[in-house]
């Protein structure tokens, strides 16, 4: 454990003062008998957890029975950077999951914890109506007394439309991912929010806003993560190590058979007024009413290209030409219910919305790192692969991948710290939703099969995929 206020080397940290807190109010410091301690967040998840588990030779738990109602107070620190502090906030642990007999001396727990807002949140029910701007009873319910009552920072984007909701027995998170979904911000008429928790507090945004807007595409990333070792010493330049990524692997790539069954490319929507007896279509393409019209995380690229190719793949239609792949139907009951003074404007965010909440899972790489607090879920990174293409000599390490490269969103972190072994890293799954330069344009020509069955080599494949000449017309890939 490193001087808290010196970064030596890459995974330095520092732990202020585990401490657990019991029913009845004694207080145990446990700091040295912390083997593992894990701290978890997801964008798609309001609240943070984690697990610790500790070696305990002192009666813990006869001193404190663990009844899980007990609070967990602590600190982590990257020297030089801010902490993820639950001293002011607590922590309470739910559940003993583990509990074995390290030797008769001995006795090994794992311990589950939560946020204390998250358990007040599994105890309180909303059985009422609200009314107003989405932002408005997002606001109302955590930071009302009779709800959620939060004490946190909360960063909430302004909604369009006013709304009524009868919220049936829910809890304030229940109730809040229930209006998400229909949340559109009023400044970039955005669908496809999403609420989460990190150590700045709660947030309610949009993920364009989360990315930037289109009146502002220089959003700066955090940090810029390479795999390569570090250079020089890391005793003399650690930053250089914090920005090292000490391994990666793509975890979904491009399901494009999911993705268009279910309505990412393209969808229909039928908007259904019951009372009035009236049926609107709505027709969404990605190539129309996404790219080029919402931000994207590498759209600064000079090149900049869409995760969705332009190639026509069957007869004479693209990817987001077939809205039949995906069918919605939207029923409302009148301009009054859930409402207030305005339709339910479903054209607005529903078939968009879905579109980007699989457009979130289309690309996935998970990196590991060493360990920095600085970094949280919600921050855009910068990442750069080398190439592992074949390079004449002398091969130089400036080459990089064009399509695991470049910038990406944090979706979920994991702060792995290891007291015994000095150890803290991250482990990360990120996302795109572009990339920062689009392949060269190419004709693809499916040769005839050769006879006698032989394969085609890759020189055959190098005449076939032939580029476009300027002027020559068709579609871009």
């Amino acid at each position: 454990m490193a001087d808290k206020e010196r970064l030596q080397s890459p995974g330095d940290f520092f732990i202020d003062g585990v401490m657990i807190v019991g029913s009845s109010g004694a207080r145990i410091n446990v700091t040295d008998q912390v083997r593992e301690l894990n701290i978890y967040q997801d964008l798609d998840t309001p609240f943070m957890s984690g697990n610790i588990l500790l070696a305990d030779s002192m009666g813990i738990a006869e001193l404190l029975p663990f009844l899980g109602q007990e609070r967990l107070l602590f600190s982590l620190k990257t020297p030089t950077k801010r902490a993820i502090d639950f001293n002011n906030y607590h922590a309470v642990i739910y559940n003993v999951q583990k509990r074995f007999a390290n030797t008769d001396k001995e006795q090994t727990f794992l311990l589950n914890w939560t946020t204390l807002d998250n358990y007040r949140n599994v105890r309180t029910k909303i059985s009422e109506s609200m009314d107003g701007t989405i932002d408005e009873i997002v606001t109302k319910i955590l930071k009302g007394k009779n709800y959620l009552g939060t004490n946190k920072s909360i960063n909430i984007e302004k909604t369009k439309n006013l709304r009524q909701y009868v919220f049936p027995n829910l809890t304030p998170f229940q109730a809040i991912n229930l209006m998400k979904e229909e949340a559109v911000s009023k400044g970039e008429s955005a669908p496809y929010f999403v609420f989460f928790e990190n150590q700045d507090g709660y947030h309610f945004r949009s993920m364009d806003s989360l990315i930037g807007s289109m009146g502002n595409l220089n959003v700066p990333h955090q940090k810029t993560y390479k795999y390569q070792p570090p250079k020089g010493d890391n005793t003399r330049n650690p930053e250089d190590g914090l920005s090292t990524i000490l391994s990666w692997d793509v975890t979904n790539n491009n399901n494009s058979f999911l993705c268009s069954r279910h309505g990412m490319y393209s969808s229909t929507l039928y908007f259904h007024d019951i009372f009035n007896k009236n049926i609107q279509k709505f027709e969404y393409s990605y190539g129309r009413d996404r790219v080029g019209v919402r931000n994207s995380l590498n759209q600064e690229g000079k090149n900049f290209g869409s995760i969705v190719p332009e190639l026509k793949m069957d007869g004479d239609k693209r990817l987001d030409q077939h809205p039949q792949a995906k069918t919605f139907v939207h029923p409302t009951g009148s301009d009054n219910l859930h409402t207030k003074g305005t339709d339910n404007n479903a054209e607005e965010w529903l078939q968009e919305s879905r579109s980007r909440a699989l457009e979130q899972d289309f690309f996935d790489l998970k990196i590991e790192t060493y360990g920095d607090t600085n970094i949280q879920v919600g921050d855009i990174i910068n990442v750069v692969i080398p190439s592992n293409k074949p390079q004449a000599a002398p091969v130089v390490m400036s080459s990089i991948d064009p399509i695991l490269s470049g910038r990406y969103l944090i979706t979920q972190l994991h702060h792995l710290v290891i007291p015994t072994e000095q150890r803290h890293q991250m482990v990360m799954n990120v996302m795109k939703d572009s990339i920062e330069n689009a392949p060269p344009i190419q004709d693809l020509k499916y040769p005839k099969e050769p006879s006698g069955g032989s394969d085609i080599g890759l020189e055959d494949t190098k005449r076939i995929l032939k580029p476009r000449t300027k002027g020559s017309g068709g579609s871009r890939f």
